[in-house]
């Protein structure tokens, strides 16, 4: 009797210890809200609590200590009520982020020499200054509005017809009249397209003032002066093409080209495309031409110093020293689409860490229960230590992935040890060998992918022990990582790395060997799986060398 008394005392005081070590926070309370006892985490972020009224404590369901968040939910039981918390601080942080990016994208919005004016149903919700500019209105006498009330009446039915197709996905470019506050008539280019503006479909358009443009085009003859001194002092890079070749280009097309005027004309236009683009501009240059084609598209520009630059084109049909010429506008949007670019990139990566927490944590976390279970059960202590290096292998694993993400953001690979990180991963498993050393580009993620593996060899291939080799070679360092298993069947060898394939028994989410090739990838490097001999498979992983 005295010996089960003792193999409880002992449970109760091991589940004691699993409690306080948990990054959770847990308060229990009596019926009147008193909390009565708290474990190591709750007393590192409230202080020693116990004895006090929970309310005082938390009032919401998110409390803030200091400069952290916690998100705190109460389990109501018989007598006790239970509260976990959880660090939500990263969560709060990419909320005030995205904050951060309105205002961002706000403040952009007033640096555009564009106007640009946001509506839901006709009612104006949002204009910039270049917008106000353009019609002569402030603000505040603009915002609420009506946005018939600064279009002309002939072109009412047209704004109309093309505000549906915005809705409906489309984004035509479209010439209209629009008439100023002083009542004055002015022509502007307009684009834009469909936008969710504080839970509502919205329209956005941009429009640019063409009123000169206009006139000019309708007085060419007698207004050559004033059409070049506009067409100079054009930020958008112009020019004018007569059969195929430069006749006239401004200040700004030669910025962005890095030749001289001189150097241009009488130079065929294509000559300075890409050669990769030439067939796709000198078609989409004809559509536009022809009039069966509105929307600006974009291309390659090779520059005179080789570099390459990114340009958004429109081009139209003119007459210019009595012979019909092109007339083409070029906006430079090279850091545009570099940033594009770079978010694209760092969305993917973003998704990728993501489900590599889902998948490596959701592995830690699936094998602690399990040893928990077992342990509790036959009251071993060892399986109870074993969960307990699982559930710190999904903390380090956490850890690692912010690391991950902090790299990603910075867009940066570096020269990683490889032998130190592979070595530091074998640390959280039993009979794994490591030998050799060597350097390679990557970051934080790499040690993702070898714990992956290493836990699919341990948990898929039946092996007793796994067996890391690092070396280098003249341009490459190649990470093999053997057991000695039941091996992979030759004919899943090559779909073992697609996202979702799942086989054996004790297969899960079909993730952790994607995850692994896109981070892999990310470096420009490769992965693939060989026989062991004389049993087992073998990852190879190569990365450059640095």
């Amino acid at each position: 009797m005295l010996s089960k008394l003792l193999d409880r005392l002992l449970l109760f005081q091991e589940v004691v210890t699993f409690l306080d070590r948990t990054p959770d926070i847990i308060l229990t309370m009596n019926e009147e809200g008193v909390i009565v006892s708290q474990n190591e985490t709750a007393r590192r972020v409230f202080g020693d609590v116990g004895g006090k009224i929970y309310s005082e404590i938390c009032k919401d369901d998110t409390c803030s200590v200091g400069d952290r968040y916690y998100s705190m939910v109460a389990i109501k039981g018989f007598r006790r009520t239970i509260v976990v918390g959880r660090d939500i601080t990263e969560r709060i942080r990419l909320e005030k982020e995205l904050e951060d990016r309105e205002r961002k994208f706000k403040a952009l919005a007033e640096l555009s020499p564009a106007g640009i004016l946001v509506h839901h149903q006709g009612t104006i919700l949002f204009v910039n200054e270049a917008l106000c500019q353009i019609h002569g209105y402030t603000r505040e006498e603009l915002l609420n509005r009506k946005v018939w009330d600064l279009i002309h009446p002939d072109y009412h039915d047209l704004a109309r017809a093309m505000m549906q197709k915005r809705l409906e996905g489309e984004k035509p470019v479209y010439e209209l009249k629009t008439i100023r506050k002083d009542g004055s008539e002015r022509w502007v280019l307009v684009a834009g397209g469909a936008i969710d503006w504080d839970g509502k479909k919205s329209v956005m358009a941009f429009a640019i003032d063409i009123t000169d443009k206009k006139m000019i085009e309708q007085r060419l003859a007698e207004r050559e002066e004033l059409f070049r001194s506009i067409f100079n002092i054009s930020p958008a890079g112009l020019y004018i093409l007569v059969g195929g070749k430069f006749k006239l280009v401004n200040p700004a097309f030669e910025r962005i080209t890095g030749y001289s005027a001189e150097e241009l004309v009488g130079m065929k236009s294509l000559e300075i495309v890409a050669e990769e683009d030439r067939e796709f501009v000198r078609r989409k240059a004809i559509e536009m031409l022809k009039g069966r084609e509105t929307e600006p598209y974009k291309y390659r520009v090779v520059r005179k110093d080789g570099k390459i630059r990114w340009v958004y084109e429109n081009v139209a049909s003119i007459a210019y020293e009595g012979e019909r010429a092109a007339l083409g506008s070029v906006i430079d949007i090279t850091e545009i689409e570099e940033e594009r670019k770079r978010l694209e990139e760092l969305t993917s990566m973003l998704e990728l860490i993501n489900k590599t927490l889902r998948h490596d944590v959701l592995n830690a976390l699936t094998s602690a229960m399990a040893l928990l279970e077992m342990g509790i059960e036959e009251s071993n202590k060892d399986y109870l230590n074993k969960a307990l290096t699982s559930i710190n292998r999904a903390v380090s694993i956490v850890r690692n992935m912010r690391a991950f993400e902090d790299a990603v953001k910075s867009g940066e690979l570096r020269c990683i040890d490889v032998g130190e990180l592979v070595s530091e991963v074998a640390k959280s498993f039993e009979n794994v060998s490591v030998k050799g050393e060597g350097r390679a580009l990557a970051d934080e993620g790499l040690r993702s992918v070898v714990e992956n593996i290493v836990n699919n060899a341990f948990i898929h291939s039946g092996t007793d022990r796994v067996e890391i080799t690092v070396s280098e070679g003249k341009e490459w360092c190649e990470i093999r990582i053997a057991d000695f298993g039941i091996g992979i069947p030759d004919e899943i060898k090559q779909r073992i790395f697609e996202e979702g394939f799942k086989y054996g028994k004790a297969a899960q989410t079909g993730l952790g060997l994607f995850i692994a090739r896109k981070i892999v990838e990310r470096y420009a490097g490769e992965i693939w799986v060989e026989d062991n001999e004389p049993k087992g498979s073998v990852f190879v992983i190569r990365l450059k060398k640095c």
